[in-house]
């Protein structure tokens, strides 16, 4: 996570569209958003569009407004999300479930930032910030013939990878917290804190609902003062990973948080059984 960080950081002041890739639930959306921040834009708006969300049939409408009488139910003209973003990010999600004709709107707005309401003729320009995210293989579906292949080249480069939850274990027990804190802000409840044993048993759990996953956990913690059914089986005891310890940190070249993420334990875990060890 801090090589995302990082890269985020090293990306922000620049003009041009970023692709964001990863798992789903992985936090795609929240590091659009911290794009968008650390941005010269970050005084505009940030408008997110799911492109799965598009209502079918006038899924281009949604994007690029429409004047009155372009179709049945237009009944007055309506601005679409290209002109909300003016100024600031657009963030498009799941950019790969777009159909065709969503395809060529973005297409031609990434090309010269331009579009039609559906229903006129004369064109708008507007200034965005592009951010596309998907979970899926775009080259795949470029070479499957299920996306177009200009705009994938037009999308770019710059690509930020969210790697999946379990793949940073190491990171739960900063993140948990934070994210409970804020989940009981929104609630406007007290919440005890999480305690060691939660703790292991967060890192002990495999997330396959990523960072989105671990966030309604933490909804769970606040309604209820402990965690989910799911997330609840005990942690892994220390007899049952201490015979792995010296190979863990022979493969990781000593490193504890990498050994405390094959592990599945906490670094504050694995340093005390270090200390103890004399190592």
């Amino acid at each position: 996570m801090e090589n995302v960080r990082a890269r985020l950081t090293a990306l922000a002041p620049l003009p041009w569209h970023v692709r964001i890739e990863g798992p789903s639930g992985s936090g795609k959306g929240l590091a659009a958003r911290e794009l968008h921040r650390l941005s010269p834009l970050r005084d505009g708006p940030f408008v997110q569009c799911s492109v799965n969300a598009l209502p079918d049939g006038i899924e281009v409408a949604e994007l690029v407004g429409y004047a009155r009488g372009a179709f049945t139910g237009a009944v007055s003209d309506r601005p679409g999300l290209f002109e909300a973003a003016n100024g600031g990010t657009l963030f498009v999600d799941e950019i790969a479930t777009a159909t065709p004709r969503t395809q060529l709107a973005l297409l031609q707005l990434v090309d010269e930032g331009m579009f039609q309401r559906l229903g006129e003729r004369r064109s708008r320009k507007v200034s965005v910030r592009i951010v596309f995210a998907t979970n899926a293989d775009l080259e795949k579906a470029v070479k499957a013939g299920q996306f177009r292949e200009d705009l994938f080249h037009r999308m770019g480069v710059l690509v930020v990878q969210m790697p999946g939850l379990s793949d940073h274990r190491e990171d739960i027990p900063e993140l948990a917290p934070t994210i409970l804190s804020r989940k009981a802000r929104e609630a406007a409840r007290e919440c005890p804190p999480l305690t060691q044993v939660a703790l292991d048993r967060l890192l002990a759990f495999d997330w396959p609902g990523n960072v989105r996953q671990l966030e309604h956990a933490m909804e769970h913690y606040v309604a209820f003062g402990k965690l989910p059914d799911l997330v609840r089986r005990p942690g892994r005891k220390r007899s049952e990973w201490e015979g792995e310890l010296e190979e863990t940190l022979r493969r990781n070249a000593g490193e504890v948080s990498a050994s405390a993420r094959a592990l599945r334990v906490s670094r504050k875990t694995l340093y005390k059984v270090l200390k103890k060890r004399g190592a």
